[in-house]
């Protein structure tokens, strides 16, 4: 059961990189997608249960702080049906 979306944007590939293996390690969640937001920022985008998304995105925030920079941060819990379709 899916029932929250997390967000992370970071400045660089490489930190976008980090971020994805360090959720995916933190916690049952899934990438489902990354987008290229501009000025070499990079957003992954994962879901799952909402502890394990909270859990991953804060594991991801840590990782990307030792090695780049974290432009922002956002849990989604039970998004709306519109919202789960971009993803």
């Amino acid at each position: 059961m899916m029932d929250a979306y997390g967000y992370i944007e970071v400045v660089g590939l490489v930190p976008a990189v980090e971020a994805a293996d360090a959720a995916l390690k933190a916690a049952n969640v899934e990438v489902v997608g990354k987008e290229n937001t501009g000025a070499a920022m990079i957003a992954v985008i994962i879901k799952g249960e909402i502890g394990a998304v909270r859990a991953a995105i804060d594991a991801a925030e840590d990782a990307v702080n030792r090695i780049g920079k974290v432009v922002s941060t956002n849990v989604i819990a039970k998004p709306d049906e519109s919202l789960k379709k971009l993803y």
